[in-house]
């Protein structure tokens, strides 16, 4: 075979070693709590649970969830991670916390013996149920019960009688065995049958020094990492050794994992991860697309995907080597890849807006490259839109505006085609394909050229059958026909033999091809710019596929054909792929073919085809050109090896606020405005997940396949609703529905109770109506025995109104009046003035009132003097005192009117002081208020009085003589907030009350009187330390029996 000669190629060649496989890298970039990831699992949901240095974070494939302290967790970093057999998450934290986690609420564990005081590096539960806790720095701890409001009991191993205090991770082995690995102690077992800790059974690994890790793969083989020399494998008393020897790239091994086929993966700290096939280690690093050099732990998700939790660079999720990139770090020229195209000697090249890049692979090796450009003088414009390969190794060539070149298998140099040059529309070549009847199509857009090398060019447009001059797309199938799409005219059809002129396709749209294939039933696929894919049979459209059959979208790019006779369909959003008839599950407006889909997260991360850029190698390989790259994609029975996605209802916010999804809740009609958050981890290509829902009760038909993954309902009826949402993969798989059921109860005056009570009043209404008219006939007849009885109640009911008002009055008079007054009044019509030889007067003043009142109003004057007046009312009242008047902000008293009492000085003593207590504290709660307080004076004399009535109006009992005005003396001369008696008093009371000599006081018409202040009531006869209150025994003494039970 001729091939381009070797001094051109190594010219221009460069050895490129790096081939980029997809690791989806999720950081803090995308919300993630910290950089190092200790630990990761996935729940039966599908949730991704990470635990960092930060705390603990979900991921649902598109966004990231942190939790903390303020969830009700641990403080701390998450060190390790434990998914119980009743979903719960156990979460070990740095320095010691372990938290349990149902859904997306925590609680912190907390032990009876006090809190684990290292790092907690791993939680296990055993075949007998019991939890286990290992940390570095406090041994290993079992819990045989987890109670929920109460400490957990926690047996402690320490050094003397466990595994050792520096525990790195505990292993549940198969065969239900606990292996702990301590950093000091290496490995130990435990045996419950015993209830103690054994030597490892297997001494060639027990052996070890400086194990880091152990693992059992699917075969039941035990693989141990160590610190300095690799990896040791273990089954069946024969050892296998992985360390720098055999391939491996470095000696210090952090962990171990297992992916769906078996093969087991390698974390190394500082060369990325490793996976052992047959042919030996397989490196993964940052050369080729992981992107931490220090991987921490290795786990497989439900879909094969494998997840290293790297200790700097976040979370890598590798979804497989189906995808391999080729771009500008690989050496491409420039990353629009236009057109590909490969030769018989296996070189692929590739078309780009910056020349040609020809790619030489080297298997799992280095590969070569090399670059035709119009710098170096190889092509005559560097935009490329079309790339051919005939069978004889012949390259053609065809640019945007510099024209066709060829470039022979011995030509050194590509050669420019000129003499179809005036054919060529601008210069411009759109597409090339092979002619059955030799040399090659090339299409422009002015028609559609036939070279044939020494034979004069012919060109063919619309006189020879075409249905358009702009050629958009050219195709030659297994038959030798030739396929020619135009600019919206179309699709042409140039038979392999007979008369060169074209057949129109008629399709039944405008449409603008853009691609073509053929599949394994010889059906020709067109590819459109809007109007997604349609498949042609004996020249009728046999079927169409669009976005409601799976596609990521109705602008089609490219088309290839793999070994198999499938058709791959390149987008602007991704790639997809036809599942074979019949694979798929049923879903809602789905048909039994669907395509499976590969977006950006999936591995294809050009993601947007370019028209006409597809190509399929020797060795089944299909490359794409894309607008970010060449992607080779790796074809085969993996494609269909698909599970049903995982869905769950994740949120439920009504009137904005965030709730728990719990199914059947009961929402009140205030709670109206609902939106239902739903997910499905697909981590495998979370970009190609689909959604379906409807709400039962509201709608009736699905809606619109979409990738929204929230639905809301604002204002929603009272009713019984039930959410349905089922979730496509990749796949193109659909999930059951998952149901969701909620009610918006109705308000009261809507409820069946309601309605119940109203037929109920309505019924007994009509029933009492009626049984009313049925006794008015009865009534009737006694209307007038009833009319006497009413006429008798009437005057008895006056007579009784007359009593009442006839008490009432006499009530009102004795408010004013004492009783022996009033009666006499009653009787005589008059009253007479009597001489008391022995009473005790008391007044009351406020002092300042006047300046304190010019700063209130009126009403609120009055208020407050009422409140004043209405307390000394109630303490006079309970002493037996008569109250005279009050003229102005003065309270006017005396005890032993109108009838005799020989303790009336002590009564009015004591009542003295509650009132000097009662103003105390009114001023003090007006003080606080920020009031000016009221300082009331209290002065008291003993003497005779002459008590009567005046007047013939508006009765007045008041009192007149000497006595009086000392009294009045005595509070005008008297201090404020001090009870001051008369001497006259003082020699009554003495005896029983504390008083303290003031001095003399000028008194009218009678010179100097004495003046005293009573402190306190005597201690032997007062019932509190302050002499406040006097005692029963000394109430009782004074005939104040009724006050024994209250004062005090």
């Amino acid at each position: 075979m001729r091939i381009l000669p070797a001094i051109l190629f190594l010219s221009l060649a460069a050895p490129i070693f790096g081939q980029q496989y997809y690791f989806e890298n999720v950081s803090v970039m995308q919300g993630l709590p910290a950089s190092k990831v200790y630990c990761v699992l996935q729940d039966s949901s599908g949730l991704v649970w990470l635990g960092t240095e930060s705390g603990l974070a979900s991921y649902d494939g598109n966004s990231i969830t942190a939790f903390g302290p303020h969830d009700g967790m641990a403080p701390g970093g998450v060190r390790s991670l434990f998914l119980d057999a009743e979903q719960r998450l156990w979460c070990g934290h740095l320095g010691g916390g372990v938290s349990i986690g149902h859904g997306r609420r925590f609680r912190m564990l907390t032990l009876a013996d006090g809190p684990i005081k290292g790092d907690v590096t791993s939680i296990v539960r055993d075949p007998q149920g019991a939890m286990w806790i290992g940390a570095f720095g406090d041994g290993a701890r079992r819990i045989m019960e987890v109670p929920e409001d109460a400490p957990a009991t926690a047996e402690r191993f320490s050094e003397g009688k466990g595994p050792g205090e520096k525990i790195t991770s505990i292993v549940h082995l198969r065969s239900g065995a606990l292996v702990f690995l301590d950093a000091a102690q290496g490995l130990r077992q435990w045996d419950p049958t015993a209830g103690a800790f054994t030597p490892f059974p297997v001494k060639e690994l027990a052996d070890q020094q400086r194990a880091t890790s152990l693992f059992e793969d699917g075969q039941g083989a035990l693989w141990l990492g160590t610190q300095d020399h690799g990896a040791l494998r273990w089954k069946d008393g024969r050892t296998t050794t992985y360390d720098q020897p055999e391939g491996m790239p470095g000696s210090f091994i952090y962990g171990f994992g297992e992916d769906a086929h078996g093969q087991v993966w390698v974390s190394t700290w500082g060369h990325g991860v490793v996976r052992i096939e047959k042919d030996g280690p397989r490196l993964f690093g940052i050369s080729n697309g992981l992107h931490g050099r220090n991987v921490r732990a290795i786990a497989r998700d439900r879909e094969g995907n494998m997840l290293f939790a790297t200790n700097d660079e976040g979370l890598d999720i590798f979804k497989g080597d189906r995808f391999l990139t080729f771009g500008e770090d690989d050496g491409l020229v420039e990353p629009h890849v236009r057109a590909v195209a490969v030769t018989p000697d296996g070189r692929i090249w590739f078309g780009t807006q910056g020349g040609v890049t020809v790619l030489r692979p080297g298997g799992t090796g280095a590969m070569n490259v090399a670059t035709l450009s119009a710098q170096s003088g190889d092509l005559t414009d560097n935009n490329v839109r079309a790339l051919l390969a005939d069978p004889s190794g012949t390259v053609w060539i065809g640019t945007e505006d510099g024209g066709l070149l060829e470039l022979g298998p011995d030509a050194s140099h590509p050669v420019p085609h000129d003499e179809i040059s005036a054919l060529l529309g601008n210069n411009k070549v759109t597409a090339l394909a092979p002619s059955s009847r030799g040399g090659l199509y090339v299409g422009t857009i002015g028609g559609l050229i036939h070279l044939m090398p020494g034979k004069v060019p012919t060109m063919l447009g619309m006189q020879e059958g075409l249905s358009g001059t702009d050629i958009t797309a050219l195709f030659t199938d297994a038959q030798g026909n030739t396929w020619a799409g135009t600019a919206s005219s179309g699709i042409s059809r140039i038979p392999a033999a007979g008369e060169e002129r074209a057949v129109n396709v008629d399709v039944g749209a405008v449409i603008s091809p853009t691609s073509f294939a053929q599949d394994k039933e010889g059906r020709i696929w067109t590819g459109t710019l809007s109007q997604g894919v349609i498949v042609i049979k004996d020249d009728r459209v046999d079927v169409r596929y669009g976005q409601d059959d799976g596609l990521l979208s109705n602008n089609v790019r490219s088309l290839a054909s793999d070994a198999e006779g499938t058709v791959w369909v390149g987008t602007n959003l991704g790639l997809n792929r036809l599942r074979r008839t019949g694979t798929a599950k049923s879903g809602p407006g789905t048909n039994d073919r669907v395509f499976m889909s590969f977006t950006g997260r999936g591995g294809f991360t050009g993601i947007e085809a370019l028209a006409g850029a597809a190509v399929r190698t020797d060795d089944g390989y299909l490359w794409f050109g894309t607008a970010n790259g060449a992607v080779r994609v790796t074809t085969g029975h993996w494609l269909d090896q698909a599970e049903p996605p995982l869905i769950a209802v994740r949120v439920l916010k009504v009137n904005l606020l965030e709730r728990d999804a719990i199914d059947g809740v009961d929402l009140s009609h205030t709670e109206s405005d609902i939106r239902i958050e739903y997910g499905c981890v697909s981590l495998i290509d979370q970009g190609a997940v689909r959604y379906r829902y409807m709400l039962a009760g509201l709608q009736e038909d699905w809606q619109p396949v979409t990738s929204e993954t929230s639905a809301h309902y604002p204002g929603l009826s009272p009713g019984r609703y039930v959410f349905k949402v089922c979730a496509r993969n990749r796949a193109g798989i659909w999930s059951e529905p998952v149901l969701y059921h909620f009610t918006v109860l109705p308000p009261w005056y809507r409820s069946w109770w309601f309605y119940g009570a109203c037929a109920l009043a309505a019924t007994i209404t009509l029933f009492s109506y009626i049984k009313i008219r049925e006794r008015q006939l009865t009534m009737r007849n006694l209307m007038l025995e009833r009319k006497v009885e009413e006429r008798t109640a009437e005057v008895v009911a006056q007579s009784k109104e007359i009593e009442g008002q006839k008490a009432r009055i006499e009530g009102l008079l004795l408010n004013i009046l004492p009783k022996s007054i009033s009666d006499e009044l009653n009787e005589k019509g008059r009253a007479t003035a009597r001489m008391h030889p022995e009473v005790t007067v008391m007044f009351t003043d406020m002092k300042g009132f006047t300046r304190v009142a010019e700063k209130m109003t009126p009403e609120e004057l009055v208020r407050e003097l009422d409140e004043c007046f209405i307390q000394i009312d109630q303490i006079i009242g309970r002493y037996g005192i008569e109250k005279i008047k009050t003229i102005g902000d003065s309270y006017m008293c005396a005890s032993g009117i109108p009838q005799a009492d020989p303790w009336h000085a002590h009564k009015m003593i004591l009542a003295a002081i509650e009132v000097r207590e009662m103003m105390a504290r009114w001023c003090r709660q007006r003080e606080a208020l920020g009031k000016e307080p009221w300082m009331l004076r209290i002065g008291i004399h003993t003497g005779p009085v002459v008590a009567g009535v005046v007047g013939q109006r508006k009765f007045a009992y008041d009192i007149w003589g000497d006595t009086v005005n000392t009294a009045s003396r005595m509070e005008s001369s008297g201090a404020t907030g001090e009870l001051n008696i008369s001497g006259r008093t003082y020699e009554v009371v003495k005896d029983d009350f504390v008083c303290e000599y003031r001095g003399k006081v000028e008194a009218k018409n009678k010179g100097q009187i004495d003046m005293y202040f009573v402190r306190r009531i005597d201690p032997e006869l007062s019932a509190d330390a302050n002499g406040v209150w006097a005692a029963p025994g000394y109430l009782r003494s004074l005939g104040l029996t009724g006050m024994t039970g209250t004062l005090g």
